[in-house]
């Protein structure tokens, strides 16, 4: 029916209302509607205006007006043809912000503006460059290596110097090669924990982490975060706490704040883990895209025992098309790869080897500025357009990198009701509410930016603007 719109009669307007709740799946299949008497006195309208809006939804297929029980939903979002999964439902062991999280990124139910989408454009310059990287490699048929479930040698050679810009010194042979970042975290959490142990986060954090915690059946302890990155005296009091088996932290970069821990900080962590023995996995995937343009320093940098395991991956500048991270475990690496040689035995080989060339490249290192850039020109543009049009009213952490926005809300407006008044066709983004399992971030949302800034990102700030400030 489109999308809501309040020059509209009211009884459209409500029945668009219903009608979006339905497909973001917030009323299932089979869901009985409530009386129209109360269904009017909520939204302070006539009754005769209830039952127009619901028999508009009616013949649209959306709902079913059952005798003796009442209206009630139809439409099952997995019905639709975009949807990639018919039968998704989160494992009943992850916490609910986890399960929101997870059905909005596998069912695929998220708005279609590609300015607000979190993966990279599969016509980005870079991914293209990749393309032809892997397609030379295909078509020259090169001489294949013997299968090794490390991953191929050459990559790892030139992860290995890469690394060595940032002063962190691994040995290509001490790097596996993962199926993205998730998949080398995944198995860090496997060797260092076991079933019922606590993993220290710090918060706001990548809903991700929140879910693999719960898949596995392992405990969060949250840490606040400061404008500096983690509670520094917080964070020393967990780590030197037995009961902590880990440490999750992503230092630069931070998702969703865009925070960049300094170099004594960073250092101050490494020190922590060796001294309490407590494992730090460092997760670096944003730090390709900070601002600043040099490569951050890693924690690992600073770690000379072996307590440090770092983890990252290509899909914040190829995209997440192309599945490829890897982890470096320091002292756990026999544990780390024994568990990868059991549980995948080889590795994509002809992507391995195009990644390894199009890293040698200068190709790469000229479109990475560039996409930085633009980047940064993006996020600033909308923090500016959110400022000069909310002004005081609206927060948003100062980033040093990176794609996302990290914005606190006006007044008492929640991220839940901006989610049901705004239309995500125009306009997406992620609650805050996600980004811990306390409610601790309901008046937050986080923006994903995505390059280039042009009218459709403009349209879509300036919707977001508009039904904040009608909701105020």
């Amino acid at each position: 029916m489109g999308t809501e719109n309040n020059n509209l009669p009211s009884y459209l307007r409500i029945a668009q209302k219903i009608e979006r709740h339905i497909l973001q799946g917030k009323i299932g299949k089979g869901h009985k509607l409530g009386s129209i008497r109360k269904m009017a006195k909520r939204e302070a309208v006539s009754i005769n205006t209830i039952r127009s809006a619901l028999e508009t939804l009616t013949q649209s297929g959306i709902i079913n007006s059952v005798p003796r029980i009442g209206f009630v939903v139809s439409y099952h979002r997995a019905d639709a043809d975009n949807s990639p999964f018919e039968n998704f439902t989160p494992d009943s062991r992850l916490a609910e912000p986890s399960k929101r999280w997870l059905t909005t990124m596998v069912m695929g139910n998220r708005g279609s503006n590609p300015h607000f989408h979190m993966a990279v454009p599969t016509d980005s310059k870079m991914f293209m460059s990749f393309q032809r990287q892997f397609q030379q490699a295909v078509m020259q048929n090169l001489k294949r290596e013997t299968d090794n479930s490390s991953g191929y040698s050459k990559l790892r050679k030139t992860l290995s110097e890469h690394l060595a810009l940032r002063n962190c010194h691994v040995n290509a042979a001490d790097i596996q090669i993962t199926n993205g970042c998730q998949h080398a975290l995944e198995h860090a959490l496997r060797v260092l924990c076991k079933a019922g142990d606590t993993v220290a986060i710090p918060v706001p954090a990548f809903p991700g982490y929140f879910a693999l915690l719960g898949v596995l059946g392992l405990k969060a302890l949250e840490v606040p975060m400061s404008p500096l990155g983690p509670d520094p005296e917080i964070l020393e009091q967990v780590m030197r706490d037995s009961a902590v088996k880990a440490v999750i932290i992503n230092p630069n970069c931070h998702n969703p704040t865009g925070i960049t821990l300094s170099d004594t900080y960073k250092q101050r962590i490494a020190d922590w883990a060796t001294k309490y023995q407590t494992p730090v996995i460092e997760d670096d995937i944003n730090s390709m895209l900070n601002f600043v343009g040099n490569p951050s320093s890693l924690i690992s940098s600073y770690d000379q025992q072996g307590w440090c395991l770092m983890v990252s991956s290509i899909s914040k500048v190829l995209g997440d098309t192309e599945r490829i991270g890897w982890g470096c475990p320091g002292r756990f690496k026999t544990e780390y790869m024994t568990q990868f040689a059991v549980s995948q035995i080889s590795s994509s080989y002809f992507s391995q080897q195009a990644l390894s060339r199009y890293y040698l490249g200068s190709v790469y290192q000229n479109q990475l500025r560039n996409w930085r850039l633009q980047i940064k020109v993006a996020t600033t543009a909308v923090s500016l357009r959110l400022y000069k049009e909310l002004g005081e009213n609206i927060q948003i952490t100062q980033s040093t990198g990176g794609d996302a926005l990290w914005v606190k809300l006006p007044g008492q407006l929640s991220a839940q009701q901006l989610l049901d008044n705004v239309d995500l066709q125009k306009i997406d983004f992620l609650s805050g509410e996600l980004f811990s399992l306390e409610p601790r971030f309901k008046q937050f949302i986080r923006l994903t930016i995505m390059p280039p800034f042009e009218d459709g990102t403009l349209q879509g700030i300036d919707h977001l603007i508009a039904t904040i400030k009608q909701a105020l």
